[in-house]
Formats: C-alpha cells, sequence, structure tokens
C-alpha cells in the first residue's frame, strides 16, 4: 500500500503562471531556478498515530516514535523537518544515525570510495523519505549543499545546533551516551525527533539498555517539551505482505 500525497495549492503562487510557482517554490529553499525541481508534495496521513506524529513533530521540541518498521517514522520526521526548512523555521536539517548498526563492524573509514561513496548507505533511507514528496534534482541539491546534512554523531561532541531540524534515526542501536550527546546538542528554535524500533536492536548486552528506549522512560514526563507515539501493527503502511509478516512475529514485541 501506497502513502498517498497531493500537491496543495500555495497562497503566495495563487494565480500565477506555473513556471511562476515553480521558481517561488524553488526559492522557499534557496534553489536556483530549474523545471525538474519543482512542486513538493504534501502528505496525507494514513491513520491517527500518523496524524499524532506530524502534531508532535510541528510542535514539540523533542519527538519519539517507536513501533514496528513500515509505519513511516522516517518519513514523517523528515516531511515535517522539510517543512519546517520551507517555511523558514529554520536553516538546516541534521540527519543523525549509527554508523556502526552492529557491534564489531568496521567504521565508515574502512569503506571504499570517496566520502560520498562511504556516506551513501548510511543515506539511503533518507533519500528514499525524500523521493516520497520532492523531485529528485532538489534532493540532490539539497543534500550536496549540506542544507540537509548527515553528521555522525562523534562529531557531535562540542557543538550547538541553533535553527535546525534534526532526525536521528535507528535510535535502538545507539549508547544511552550517544543519545545523551544528540539531545544536548540542541540550541535556540532547534527540534529532534528521535525514531525506531526496540526489536532491530543490535546493541551487545555489554552496552546496557539501548538509548531509545531509555529516553522515552526518562522523559516521559516532560510532556510540555517532549511528544511519544508508539505506533503498533495496525499501523503499517509499507505493504499487506510487511504488516502480515510483523504480525507473525508479535512475540518479539510482547516479549
Amino acid at each position: 500500500m501506497s502513502l498517498p500525497f497531493f500537491v496543495p495549492p500555495s497562497p503566495m503562487t495563487k494565480g500565477r503562471t506555473r513556471k511562476d510557482k515553480i521558481s517561488a517554490d524553488e526559492m522557499a529553499y534557496g534553489i536556483p531556478h530549474n523545471h525538474e525541481t519543482a512542486e513538493i508534495r504534501k502528505l496525507q496521513p494514513m491513520n491517527e498515530n500518523q496524524v499524532e506524529a506530524l502534531g508532535h513533530l510541528r510542535e514539540k521540541t523533542l519527538t519519539i516514535l517507536t513501533g514496528p518498521p513500515g509505519t513511516a517514522k522516517t518519513l514523517l520526521s523528515i516531511f515535517v523537518a522539510c517543512e519546517k526548512l520551507q517555511k523558514r523555521e529554520v536553516d538546516k536539517i541534521y540527519y543523525i544515525k549509527p554508523i556502526v548498526d552492529t557491534p564489531g563492524e568496521k567504521g565508515i573509514g574502512f569503506l571504499p570510495g570517496t566520502e560520498k561513496e562511504k556516506l551513501e548507505p548510511h543515506i539511503a533511507s533518507l533519500r528514499d523519505a525524500l523521493s516520497v514528496f520532492m523531485v529528485r534534482g532538489k534532493a540532490d541539491y539539497l543534500i550536496d549543499k549540506k542544507i540537509i546534512e548527515f553528521l555522525p554523531i562523534e562529531h557531535l561532541r562540542g557543538r550547538s545546533l541553533h535553527r535546525c531540524a534534526i532526525v536521528a534515526d535507528e535510535m535502538q542501536n545507539a549508547t544511552t551516551h550517544s543519545v545523551l550527546t544528540i539531545l544536548t546538542r540542541l540550541g535556540d528554535n532547534s527540534s529532534i525527533a528521535l525514531i525506531g524500533d526496540i526489536v532491530q536492536r543490535d546493541l551487545a548486552g555489554r552496552y546496557g539498555r539501548d538509548g531509545l528506549s531509555d529516553a522515552a522512560n526518562r522523559l516521559s514526563h516532560l510532556d510540555s517539551h517532549v511528544g511519544h507515539v508508539r505506533f503498533g501493527f495496525d499501523d503499517v503502511v509499507r505493504s499487506d505482505f510487511v504488516r502480515a509478516v510483523i504480525r507473525l512475529y508479535a512475540d518479539l514485541y510482547e516479549s
């Protein structure tokens, strides 16, 4: 099942020619005029949890999205981050993800190729999400110009990230200390989404509790700043097959 999208009319471009509409849309992103980088499609939520997630992502400083794969956690987070970028509420989007998902694997420096080629596997999910509501030319531009930037966790210490939207993905594979590092980087007018599925946790036992579930437990009482949506099996929108498979693995989510 595919997520439905539509292109809404923009008040700032109403009554203008298609060329003018494209130019105005691109100017909001600071992109030189190019007919191949046209409209950005609006996301239509598929269920109540997606509606709640969109609300938290737009309003809260921290939004925690947990649950099985295929529930659009990454897509929703990146969409709202791009929405904030278009409205000039933020100047930059940071995509954060543990580089070494499984203890014992070699880090990014050991991968062959250029720096861009080394990073590509780690931002594939970012590109997948962007492709749903943004044409490739616009997405490539924003990534190449580092308006949307992949940022390794180990590069965060000592930094203050102001006027940005942070999307921290696969956080079930981040340690508690790493999540603390990420959360304490937030500066003025910034927000963060912590995303993950604790069942797909690859951390060895010696690392203790994963950073995602730890943060959800520690920060649950900060209602004015934190929103948490727990997606379930009925929220899977990737495909009927994926929904059926996840239901057959339900015991992993109940343990």
